[in-house]
């Protein structure tokens, strides 16, 4: 089985970066969905938020939040459509006070 956890390092503040994937709008409006069903807060661990993807929005993405350790760590339960299920987990490590690495696996 081939195991892949891409890595970058990107150029924003672990705080930032935390913000994009942890607050429902802000992923949302980078990752081009529209929020359905979510917290209006920060996410943490129990929380369940669902997003609309594709053509109106119309597929629901749903995330189950496992574990969120602020600011360095969200572990996501993904379910897409058609049954398929992913693992996600999120790892955020800081650099300099403006940079981080993000690793995804």
């Amino acid at each position: 089985m081939l195991h892949v956890c891409p890595t970058e390092i990107v150029h924003a503040s672990v705080e930032r970066v935390w913000h994009l994937v942890a607050a429902p709008t802000e992923l949302a409006g980078w990752s081009d969905t529209k929020v359905l069903d979510a917290p209006d807060r920060e996410l943490r661990a129990g929380d369940r938020l669902v997003l609309g993807a594709g053509i109106g929005h119309c597929m629901k993405v749903s995330f189950l939040v496992q574990d969120a350790i602020r600011p360095c760590r969200l572990a996501l339960h993904i379910r897409l459509p058609l049954g398929v299920t992913n693992d996600e987990v999120i790892e955020i490590a800081p650099i300099r006070p403006d940079a981080c690495r993000v690793t995804f696996n």
